[in-house]
């Protein structure tokens, strides 16, 4: 049989961008939306965007810039009245990386402008940060660039709205106002200074008289309390909108949204499915979508091409995942712990139940429940409360039973009384 390729609409790697493909999220678009309308009317609404990984937040902040290019669309289907107000921001996006110092998310951040501003005018915006570029290498990549270097937050905060002055003059009869996005916050937040930076940066424009600036931030739950690490009172600058898991109709909307722009269907019964197995993620919705509508060869995707895409998803994908998880939070225990999780029905597992289901009391867990925590793997529901983040990955440990229950102990000093 010939095999005919088709472009796959499942984004199993990629955000949305396009606001048709983008499903559910109405009240917490609402918000970003209200967000966006006052701080284009003078009273600057900064936002931090969080949640577990895989619940769409990338996806979630790409659609400021649906409003923006859409807005008459979005706002119609949302059944927003705005007036005459049109959306008309200059957006700078930003996705920081692990191991970065804050100059060089402060260089990154600046280097965009020029992407939205012509290069006549690039040397009049940034003004006085040209002076305090230096050149820098790529330790991991070996390229040569330029980064910008301060000597202290409230320097680096001076130059940054001097910068923002120069470019609202330049801009200010063409956009209600600046939105600058800080994706992956979390992967900086607790030893860089940003939340400092954030804190008098957002305290200085307001100063200034900049009123239609406003700074989004992006970050893995529990990325607000890294970020006030650094600085206590930065929570009370952002709001938070907190992404939670879809509802059924919602995760379902996510399927067919992706389908419409193709001729495959989908049976009730392999939908539902994948709607039972994601947990409301999208991303386990787009990872199997994407397997199943590779595996279909009749235009229609059911229960046998789903099952398919399962053993390759569960199969390969979660076992390089499971694999690198376990090796950043260690043996021992912490495979124990991650067993006896993913073979509890119900989502949220409570310490006290880990700890009887291997022999442990709940004292001697906290230091590998920190430890998985940290590596992403589990998330703290409550007190002493854990889920699982990827119901894929938990599927795969129960199918496959992948650890060996038997290993040897290995102890982690306890620091409290399994409360963490």
């Amino acid at each position: 049989m010939k095999l005919t390729l088709r472009p796959n609409p499942f984004r199993q790697d990629k955000p949305i961008t396009e606001f048709d493909q983008f499903a559910g999220r109405a009240e917490e678009l609402i918000t970003l939306i209200k967000a966006l309308y006052q701080t284009g009317n003078g009273n600057p609404r900064h936002m931090i965007v969080t949640g577990p990984r895989g619940i769409g937040k990338s996806s979630f902040i790409n659609q400021i810039e649906s409003v923006v290019e859409e807005s008459e669309k979005v706002l119609s289907i949302l059944n927003i009245d705005a007036g005459e107000f049109d959306f008309a921001f200059a957006v700078f996006k930003y996705r920081a990386l692990e191991g970065q110092s804050l100059h060089q998310i402060i260089s990154s951040l600046l280097q965009k402008i020029p992407t939205k501003i012509s290069k006549e005018n690039v040397k009049d915006i940034l003004g006085g940060f040209l002076k305090k570029w230096k050149p820098s290498i790529s330790v991991a990549g070996g390229a040569f660039g330029v980064e910008y270097h301060s000597d202290s937050v409230s320097d680096m905060s001076a130059d940054f709205v001097s910068a923002v002055r120069n470019l609202w003059n330049a801009i200010k009869n063409e956009v209600h106002g600046i939105i600058f996005i800080i994706d992956e916050v979390d992967t900086v937040a607790g030893d860089t200074n940003i939340a400092s930076f954030l804190k008098v940066t957002t305290e200085e424009l307001t100063e200034s008289g900049f009123n239609n600036v406003a700074v989004f931030l992006v970050g893995i739950t529990g990325a607000m309390e890294k970020l006030k690490e650094d600085h206590k009172s930065v929570a009370r600058i952002f709001e938070t909108v907190e992404l939670l898991p879809l509802d059924e109709a919602e995760s379902k909307d996510v399927i067919d949204k992706a389908l419409s722009t193709t001729d495959v269907e989908v049976t009730s019964g392999a939908k539902d499915t994948i709607v039972r197995l994601s947990g409301g993620f999208p991303s386990p919705i787009h990872q199997l979508g994407y397997h199943a509508f590779d595996i279909d060869k009749d235009n229609l995707i059911d229960e046998d091409d789903l099952e398919k895409a399962l053993d390759e998803v569960i199969g390969r994908i979660k076992r390089e995942e499971l694999s690198r998880l376990l090796s950043e939070a260690g043996s021992g225990d912490s495979r124990r712990i991650t067993i006896a999780m993913a073979n509890r029905d119900q989502v949220n597992v409570p310490l006290r139940d880990i700890g009887e289901a291997i022999g442990r009391k709940t004292n001697e867990l906290s230091s590998y429940m920190t430890k998985l925590v940290s590596t992403d793997l589990i998330n703290k529901v409550d007190r002493a409360l854990y889920k699982i983040n990827d119901p894929l990955l938990k599927l795969y440990i129960r199918k496959l039973d992948v650890l060996d229950p038997d290993l040897p102990y290995e102890d982690l000093e306890s620091d409290d009384d399994g409360q963490n």
